[in-house]
């Protein structure tokens, strides 16, 4: 039942000193009743009564309120206060992976925080990520980021947010509904640099012509129609057709897309000595870097080479931009990467702009960016031959470069091959995987329906590629060299049946897909789970934990690997059943991959031996260290 005082105090109705005194924790209150007040009074018109309740969440005692924090019931006000305003990592953490947490209050953590596992953990809650595009941003954009966050929130963006409807909808969501405002023309402003202007110029746009402008740049031409059928020598679009010129609304734009201006009026401009509006300057001045005058289209570029970006944000977020400000701003060879990428995003960049500035530039940070829109490089296939031949693509331009190639323009081929490797996949499964024979038209179903699962609980669908041979190879390596260091076993040169066999897992193993990897990791037995729980992708062994066969004393020992990734982990100590086992629980603890929330909660189950121990250690954070010091000392004086 709500509690008077604090309906009181949440409605306005309280006196100041009662608000006064709930801001300094006074009043007997239970901690959720207290948490709804001071998420009210942080934000009193009082500051006297304000201060005091910030100060009180800073003092807030970790242990009341991590299972509030946790609570998915809690009240939203109550975890927007937790995720925002608290200092305990703990604690903010908990209020991060609450699913019921305001998105807007986690937003605004993920623009402040300076913890690095902050935004780590933001990025766990994939379909938040989805729902609010800009918290990805402010992940991106935050110097604390740690490379697995960035990643992260990278694959979620690439994934989900940037595929043709995603882009449309983020651009939508972004362009700036201002209404325009009628400029004055310049020739009313300067009439004698206009002097030889013809009369009657409309203050409107003038009608659309045919034929585009001499003085203008040489634009890029418009994108081709979708390829419907390759060629033996590679795919290439047809040509374009004739497409009428789009006028500015600024008369004196018009007319210098016309070639009626006069030499005065068009020097000023260049100059950027006409007071026209900093869009309208910007379009003039880049049409006029091709002008015909060499002393105009010398000042043009002259103008253009100061260009400040960080000021240009209207620009790139204006859907109605010019298609020539876009490819001068693309290849302009001071771009900068995040601006670079707003303007890959445009809709109305032209394909063969992208074409061109992929020929040229040097960041596979934007030869990645290019990949991402997939129905650009199915219409001008020349994308694609022109990414794979730049020497500074990176690894994962490539491969979605070449994956587009396959699907769409090698469609056939593709096909047999899907084929041919979903008739092979029984055999290859039935060498590595202790599961009953079955056809392969029943195994291919279990496969696609296990995998369904696994991809609808973790909210991200996989790739069925199979990997290159090189990255085979390299993975098969990796798995060798990490079981001689852990083991001191050399597995090529072991003549043990049993290690044999062991090495043909590996084999097979690191010739899987992504998508198989995962599979045999929810199917599989215990030497594949063994394996595959080191595996570096973090989806592969958050699978190998949710295997129905695992058992308690493989958790156990999975509890105990130093490198283990923390997702793992976190799905272990989540799980009430295990962390029951006091031996996963120590390991857990013991872990510094371990979440600290969780290890914090765990220490006060620790035997007093165990907690000794603990504080001994030098692996673990020393927040939690100095936890057991404080919990060690307690236990003595109480003869515990």
């Amino acid at each position: 039942m709500p509690h008077p005082v604090v309906d009181a105090i949440r409605n306005g109705a309280a006196p100041r000193a009662a608000k006064l005194a709930a801001a300094n924790g006074l009043l007997p209150l239970a901690p959720d009743d207290n948490l709804l007040v001071l998420s009210t009074l942080v934000h009193d018109s009082d500051e006297e009564i304000r201060t005091a309740a910030q100060t009180s969440v800073t003092k807030l005692d970790p242990t009341v309120v991590l299972p509030i924090a946790r609570d998915d019931r809690t009240d939203p006000a109550i975890l927007s206060l937790l995720c925002t305003a608290s200092t305990d990592p703990s604690i903010t953490e908990a209020a991060v992976l609450n699913r019921a947490t305001p998105d807007a209050a986690v937003e605004a953590l993920a623009l402040k925080t300076t913890q690095p596992h902050i935004l780590e953990a933001l990025t766990i809650n994939q379909q938040r990520l989805i729902r609010r595009p800009a918290l990805i941003e402010a992940i991106l954009h935050n110097p604390h980021r740690t490379p697995e966050a960035e990643r992260r929130a990278r694959e979620v963006k690439a994934e989900f947010l940037e595929k043709e409807f995603g882009r449309r909808q983020v651009a939508g969501e972004r362009a700036a509904s201002t209404p325009e405002v009628p400029l004055k023309s310049a020739a009313d402003l300067v009439p004698e640099a206009f002097v030889d202007a013809p009369p009657g110029i409309p203050s409107g746009p003038p009608p659309v012509t045919s034929t585009p402008s001499p003085a203008g740049p040489p634009a890029a031409p418009p994108s081709p129609p979708p390829v419907t059928a390759p060629t033996s020598s590679g795919v290439s679009a047809p040509p374009p057709p004739a497409k009428p010129l789009k006028l500015s609304k600024s008369p004196p734009v018009a007319m210098i897309q016309q070639g009626k201006a006069p030499r005065p009026a068009k020097l000023m401009v260049a100059q950027g000595k006409l007071p026209l509006a900093p869009e309208d300057l910007l379009f003039a001045q880049v049409l006029l870097t091709a002008d015909a005058d060499a002393e105009i289209a010398e000042a043009a570029r002259a103008s253009l080479a100061t260009l400040d970006f960080n000021t240009l944000q209207p620009v790139v977020q204006n859907p109605e931009t010019p298609e020539e400000v876009l490819h001068y701003l693309l290849l302009h060879p001071g771009l900068p990467e995040r601006f670079g990428e707003q303007l890959l995003l445009h809709p109305a960049l032209l394909d063969e702009s992208v074409l061109e500035f992929v020929r040229q530039t040097t960041s596979g940070y934007l030869l990645e960016a290019v990949t991402i829109n997939q129905q650009r490089l199915i219409r001008l296939p020349a994308l694609l031959d022109a990414i794979l031949e730049n020497p500074a693509s990176t690894f994962e331009a490539k491969r979605k470069a070449r994956e587009v190639k396959t699907e769409f323009f090698e469609k056939e081929l593709g096909a047999e091959r899907v084929a041919r490797e979903q008739k092979a996949r029984a055999a290859k499964f039935a060498a590595v995987l202790d599961l009953p024979p079955m056809p392969d038209e029943a195994f291919e179903a279990e496969f696609q329906s296990v995998l369904a699962g696994f991809e609808a609980e973790v909210g991200q669908t996989f790739s069925d590629e199979a990997p290159s041979e090189a990255d085979a190879d390299a993975d098969f390596e990796a798995m060798l060299a990490a079981v001689k260091s852990e083991e001191g076993i050399d597995l090529r040169q072991s003549s043990d049946p049993a290690t044999k066999e062991r090495l043909s897992i590996y084999q097979a193993l690191a010739r899987m897909s992504v998508k198989e990897r995962i599979f045999a990791a929810l199917k599989g037995g215990r030497d594949v789970r063994a394996i595959l729980i080191r595996d570096s992708n973090r989806m592969v062994s958050t699978a190998v934990v949710k295997n129905p066969r695992i058992s308690e004393a493989e958790i156990e020992a999975i509890a105990n690997i130093k490198g283990i990734n923390e997702d793992v982990l976190r799905i272990i100590a989540m799980n009430r059943a295990w962390v029951s086992n006091y031996a996963i629980m120590h390991n857990l603890v013991r872990n510094a991959r371990c979440p600290l929330n969780f290890s914090m909660q765990f220490i006060n189950r620790l035997q007093s031996r165990d907690l000794v121990n603990l504080t001994k250690s030098k692996s673990i954070p020393d927040a939690l260290r100095q936890a057991a010091n404080r919990l060690v000392a307690k236990r003595r004086e109480t003869g515990g």
